[in-house]
């Protein structure tokens, strides 16, 4: 490659409003400033290489042969003016300035016209602000981070918008909210819409909740997997529920429901905590159905009891029985918690024995067992520490000796699986059913053995957990144990297997494992006798393989049976068991629909508890004259919009609104005066998460995905210049 040195001269311009402009510096972020008149000696590539800037998409590249000199020009689009534009002596300024002022174009000087992102490439805009477009994004920041509605009249916000769109006009919180519901009317009827053309079946999750005003709600959410093999909920209702809540008036409000979402004859089944209205209710509706020939196999499948309540019930009846030594842990950690001072000596002994203090010591709460569990854990770590507080510490009276801790230890080695189910079976964002069974026998045989062959002083305990377990899941549930048949890794096999490893515990265990199989063809035979697949056959071949097993000796579903099973791997935890089923769906459609169903069902009520957590920030102590019908749009809103599980993102509380506005504005502010443009991230003093993330958010959206920091240098740069 060989370089050379040319003489760059200027370029006339497109007229004496160009000329002013220049000289008023009008700058714009990207683009070179033009070099000042006269002959510039620059040594430049004389290589041609791609045309890569934005001003080309507003030109004709004519070649040079038609001119004299033999070189390339450029002729605008709009106004046909030619310019010099070969790439080795002429730059783009003038093709840029001339895109401002081109008569053929709609003028625009420079505080009417900004630089955006589309698509990665740089482009200019006009900046006047769509109105209609700007309440949308503020809409979906106030419901994506449950903001209050007063949100939009802040000053500090209003000074931000108006710093950015001079003429965008506000509006008040009841506009916002009619805004907000404008979205909710609009997002019921496209889910409306969705679960009519849907042609599976659906599972639903209800549950109460009594708000800070004493009011009742009542949740309903439905469950159920795509034709792509995705698992979706959907939030239905989050509606004011009337007392008394009588197993008659929750049937009576769910039905009513279910009538005008329309899906009351594509039920499966519904997942209902222990409450005692609970089965009457469940019952009435199944009546109700049945009369519409509305469920499969009579209603037989179609009530199942929430896993994580039932775990909660067995523990804590073991933990009332629990050894002497929990509760010695107990007083320890309240001790330590008891005074300021207590907490330093701590802290100064932890220090001193290197244990780090970020763990953190966690008292228990009688109504959740985990934290029990928690607890235990947090007291074991510092186990040196409490013992050298009781060498130090005269009127610590409570530190457990050492063959109390070994007592801890043991219990926590029990308890341990419990806890790790119960986080698992509290997912919502992926298919739990087909972990029921596994977890479940894991129980069952973990119990069976401690009662037979456990240390005495756990003992009590086991034998209470093993009573409440026998109430609930003596019999197991037969269709979560046909989930896992579904799961390729393990199918029937792993059943009966299981069933006969608790044989010389429990004798009962073959039978239960025949009465799986016998709801598993039951169901089968359900779904055989029904309306064709939904699934697409890709060839006549598969046809026929399919015809020739419907009319041999085996069906759809033993063929999937009887091959083989997905050999386990390093990597189980990851394992998808939908996509299985999304690439092997076709191959025996009547099982793969029984599939995608069953593989739907919820095994715990987390899904509607989850919108109690967002109804608890929703209507708190702040807005707590918030109407039912508004908090329900908000809170439907926000499920159907974002699909966000209540785990996954940090909420904004909203008293910290002012200072992340003002953190924002008082960036502005700081740039402006000061012309550091330079201003690093890592000196703000919010960090990118929470409020402030949301707003910048915002304010991307507003300059096209540009990225905050130019866009204000932008800003500050362009207030400058005017």
């Amino acid at each position: 490659m060989s370089n050379t040195q040319v003489n760059m001269e200027d370029e006339p311009d497109c007229g004496s409003d160009a000329d002013v402009m220049f000289d008023d510096g009008l700058y714009i972020p990207g683009i070179s400033a033009t070099e000042p008149a006269g002959t510039t000696t620059v040594e430049i590539d004389v290589t041609k290489r791609k045309r890569r800037s934005v001003v080309w998409e507003e030109f004709e590249i004519l070649e040079g042969k038609g001119f004299s000199d033999g070189k390339e020009r450029a002729k605008c689009n709009r106004c046909r003016q030619i310019y010099k534009a070969d790439s080795t002596t002429n730059g783009t300024e003038t093709l840029r300035r001339h895109i401002l002022h081109c008569p053929k174009r709609e003028n625009k000087g420079p505080t009417q016209m900004t630089l955006g992102v589309n698509d990665g490439k740089l482009m200019l805009r006009d900046k006047k602000v769509d109105q209609v477009w700007v309440r949308d994004k503020v809409t979906r920041l106030i419901v994506r981070h449950e903001l209050p509605l007063i949100f939009v009249e802040y000053e500090e916000f209003r000074e931000l918008i108006t710093y950015i769109f001079p003429d965008y006009t506000h509006i008040t919180r009841n506009t916002q909210m009619a805004e907000i519901l404008k979205f909710y009317n609009l997002e019921s009827s496209r889910i409306h819409n969705l679960l009519k053309s849907f042609n599976g079946k659906i599972s639903l999750t209800s549950d109460l909740w009594t708000s800070i005003t004493n009011d009742g709600y009542l949740s309903l959410t439905g469950h159920y997997i795509d034709k792509d093999w995705v698992l979706h909920k959907k939030l239905l209702k989050f509606c004011i529920m009337p007392p008394p809540h009588t197993g008659i008036n929750i049937c009576e409000m769910v039905s009513k429901i279910l009538s005008e979402w329309g899906i009351d004859r594509k039920l499966f089944s519904i997942t209902l905590d222990g409450a005692t209205s609970n089965f009457s209710f469940v019952e009435l509706l199944k009546r109700n159905l049945n009369l519409k020939n509305a469920l499969l196999c009579k209603g037989e499948f179609f009530h199942n009891r929430c896993c994580a309540h039932i775990l909660n019930l067995i523990v804590q009846d073991g933990l009332k029985h629990i050894d002497e030594s929990v509760a010695l842990i107990r007083s320890s950690i309240a001790y330590v918690k008891g005074s300021q001072a207590r907490k330093m000596k701590f802290l100064n002994i932890c220090k001193q024995l290197s244990l780090p203090s970020s763990k953190g010591l966690h008292g228990d709460v009688t109504t959740r067992w985990n934290s029990t569990y928690i607890m235990l854990n947090s007291a074991l770590f510092y186990r040196k520490a409490f013992e050298n507080l009781g060498l130090v510490e005269d009127n610590y009276k409570t530190c457990p000796d050492s063959d109390q801790w070994l007592k801890i230890e043991k219990l926590m080695g029990f308890l341990h699986p419990f806890y790790e189910i119960t986080v698992l079976l509290s997912g919502s964002k992926y298919p739990i059913s087909n972990l029921y069974f596994e977890n479940v026998w894991e129980i069952h045989k973990s119990l069976l053995e401690e009662v037979s062959h456990g240390l005495s002083f756990m003992r009590p305990m086991t034998i209470e957990m093993k009573k409440k377990f026998d109430k609930y899941w003596r019999n197991y549930s037969p269709i979560l144990a046909i989930a896992l048949v579904f799961d390729p890794r393990y199918k029937l096999s792993f059943v009966n297997w299981a069933f006969a490893k608790l044989a010389p515990l429990d004798p009962t265990g073959i039978d239960m494992g025949n009465n799986v199989k016998s709801a598993l063809y039951q169901l089968f035979n359900e779904y055989k006798s029904m309306n064709a697949s939904d699934y697409e056959i890709p060839s006549e071949f598969m046809q026929s393989v399919i015809a020739e097993a419907d009319n041999g000796t085996k069906s759809q579903l033993d063929v999937y049976l009887d091959e083989p099973k997905i050999p386990f791997s390093d990597h189980d935890d990851e394992y998808d068991v939908l996509a299985f089923w999304k690439a092997n769906g076709s191959r025996y459609p009547d099982v793969a629909r029984m599939a995608r169903d069953v593989l739907a069902i919820p095994v715990s009520t987390v899904a509607s508890e989850s919108a109690f957590s967002a109804g608890g920030r929703v209507i708190d102590k702040y807005r707590s004259k918030l109407l039912p019908s508004n908090a329900e749009a908000l809170i439907c809103l926000r499920d159907w919009m974002f699909d966000i599980h209540f785990r996954s993102e940090p909420v904004d509380d909203p008293v910290d609104v002012d200072n992340a506005l003002g953190n924002v504005l008082g960036r502005l502010q700081i740039e402006r005066e000061t012309g550091d443009c330079s201003y690093p991230c890592a000196k703000r003093e919010t960090k990118p998460n929470g409020l402030f993330f949301g707003i910048s958010k915002l304010l991307r959206s507003f300059i096209n995905d540009c990225s905050l920091d130019s866009f204000l240098n932008y800003c500050t740069l362009l207030k400058a210049k005017s």
